[in-house]
């Protein structure tokens, strides 16, 4: 009788269509999460895409507070007056006439101011 009841209920055409609504359920539940996912990575890519667009602007706002920081720089002004010595004192190392050289080029380039 049992094998009667499991001929009865489990003949291989039964057996392949449960397997069949098996798998499609399966693949309706795996479609269904994927779906989900889907969404979520879009919902995370907009949110990344706004986030760029904020950092963008406020690079843009430092590059306009950096500019407006920028240095006008302009060649620098030559002296109206330009030094010139006349003579160069020193004729041996030794400290007196060095110190002496010195003395007497500070003296004339005081005078010339």
């Amino acid at each position: 009788m049992f094998s009667f009841i499991l001929s009865r209920f489990l003949s291989p055409s039964k057996i392949a269509f449960f397997v069949l609504i098996a798998l499609c359920g399966f693949l309706y539940l795996k479609n269904n999460a994927l779906a989900l996912e889907n969404e979520n990575l879009k919902l995370k890519a907009l949110h990344f895409s706004n986030e760029i667009n904020v950092f963008k602007d406020k690079l843009a706002q430092q590059n306009k507070a950096i500019d407006k920081l920028k240095l006008d720089l302009k060649p620098k002004e030559t002296l109206k007056e330009v030094l010139k010595v006349d003579k160069v004192f020193i004729k041996d190392k030794s400290c007196q006439s060095e110190l002496k050289a010195y003395k007497e080029l500070f003296n004339i380039l005081g005078a010339k101011k």
